[in-house]
C-alpha cells in the first residue's frame, strides 16, 4: 500500500497532506468497448447454433476472458476534530459525508484451472487462477460543510461588529473534495460447481452444462481525492482567498473481494469450451487514514471507498 501526495499550489511541507483543487482532464469511464461487445452477440449467436460434442474433460485447462461490469462505489469521510490538543474553530465536532457514483467498467483476463467430474450423475467441479486487467473509473464530488456556528461565535468573541466570514474551508471543517476511484488490476481463485441438465444438453449439445460460481480476489485500486482549504495551524485562520490552498492525495491499495455466480458452458470445438456467466463482487471496504490527529492540526481525517458490482463475463477455453 502507498500513498503519495501531490502537490498544486502548496509546497510539501502542508500540514494538511490530502487534499487539492486540481482538476485533471475527465476521462470517459462508462463505455464498454464495441469489440467487447461484439464478442458477446457472436458468441451468444454460436452457443445458440449446432455445436459439436465434447465429452467432459478431466485435466488442465487454459482461457481468457471480457467482461462488462457495473461499477457502484461509495465513499463515506469523516474529520474529527476530538483528538486531545485540538485548537480548531471546530474544536470537539465530528462531521461526516457520503457520495457514491456508478459507472460501466470492463475486464480482460487470463485463466488457469483444473476440472474432473464428480462421479455423482453429471456433477462436476473446476479450480482456477485468474488474472484481470480493468478498465473504467467512478467519481464523485464531496460538498464539504462550514462550521457557521463555530464562525459566528468566534467574531462574536472577537469582534461583535465583523460579519461572519464565509470566504472558504477552514482548518477543522468538512473541506469539499472531488475523488475517483479506479481498478488497475486483480488476481484470485474460484471453485465452480456444476451439472449437465437434460433440457440443456437436448439444445446445446452433450457437453453443456450450468454451474455456480465462488472466489476471492485481490484488488489493486487507486483512490485520489483532490480539495482545497485553509493550511493555517490554528488560531490562526484564512481570511482571504489568498489564503487558501490546493493539495491531492492518491492512495494505492489492494481490496479483497468476494464473488458469487452463476454461468452457463458449451462447446465450440473439440477441446474448445464457451461460457458466459453472471457475478456478483463485493469489496471490503477500506479505511484510508490521511491525518491520525497527532500532526500539529490534531485533526483527524479519513476517506472509507466501498465499492461492488456486478458484471458479464464470456470465456474461452481450451483443455488439454
Amino acid at each position: 500500500m502507498t500513498e503519495t501526495p501531490l502537490r498544486s499550489g502548496y509546497n510539501s511541507s502542508s500540514p494538511y497532506t490530502g487534499f487539492c483543487l486540481e482538476e485533471r482532464e475527465m476521462r470517459t469511464t462508462n463505455r464498454v468497448s464495441a469489440s467487447t461487445l461484439k464478442i458477446l452477440v457472436y458468441t451468444a449467436f454460436f452457443i445458440g447454433s449446432s455445436t459439436p460434442a465434447l465429452a467432459l474433460q478431466e485435466g488442465i485447462y487454459i482461457g481468457i476472458s471480457a467482461a462488462a461490469e457495473e461499477l457502484d462505489v461509495s465513499v463515506f469521510k469523516t474529520i474529527d476534530n476530538t483528538p486531545d490538543g485540538n485548537m480548531t474553530l471546530s474544536q470537539g465536532k465530528i462531521f461526516t459525508e457520503r457520495d457514491s457514483d456508478t459507472k460501466t467498467a470492463s475486464g480482460f483476463g487470463f485463466v488457469l484451472g483444473y476440472q474432473c467430474p464428480l462421479h455423482y450423475g453429471s456433477l462436476y467441479w473446476s479450480g482456477e487462477i485468474n488474472l484481470t486487467y480493468h478498465g473504467g473509473k467512478a467519481r464523485g464530488r464531496l460538498e464539504g460543510t462550514e462550521d457557521v456556528e463555530a464562525r459566528k461565535t468566534h467574531n462574536d468573541e472577537t469582534d461583535p461588529d465583523l460579519p461572519a466570514f464565509s470566504v472558504g474551508p477552514q482548518t477543522g471543517e468538512n473541506w469539499p473534495e472531488r475523488w475517483t476511484f479506479e481498478k488497475d488490476y486483480s488476481y484470485g481463485v474460484t471453485l465452480r460447481l456444476g451439472g449437465r441438465p437434460e433440457f440443456l444438453t437436448s439444445a446445446l449439445g452433450p457437453d453443456a452444462g450450468l454451474y455456480v460460481l465462488a472466489g476471492v480476489r485481490r484488488v489493486e485500486a487507486e483512490y485520489v481525492n483532490t480539495g482545497t482549504g485553509c493550511f493555517e495551524v490554528p488560531p490562526a485562520l484564512c481570511t482571504s482567498e489568498e489564503g487558501f490552498k490546493t493539495d491531492t492525495v492518491r492512495t494505492d491499495r489492494d481490496y479483497t473481494a468476494w464473488t458469487l455466480g452463476m454461468g452457463v458452458h458449451a462447446a465450440l470445438a473439440e477441446q474448445i469450451g464457451l461460457q458466459i456467466e453472471t457475478y456478483y463482487m463485493d469489496y471490503d471496504s477500506e479505511s484510508l487514514v490521511q491525518l491520525d490527529g497527532t500532526e500539529n492540526l490534531r485533526v483527524r481525517a479519513v476517506h472509507e471507498p466501498d465499492a461492488e458490482e456486478i458484471g458479464l463475463r464470456m470465456r474461452l477455453l481450451r483443455y488439454f
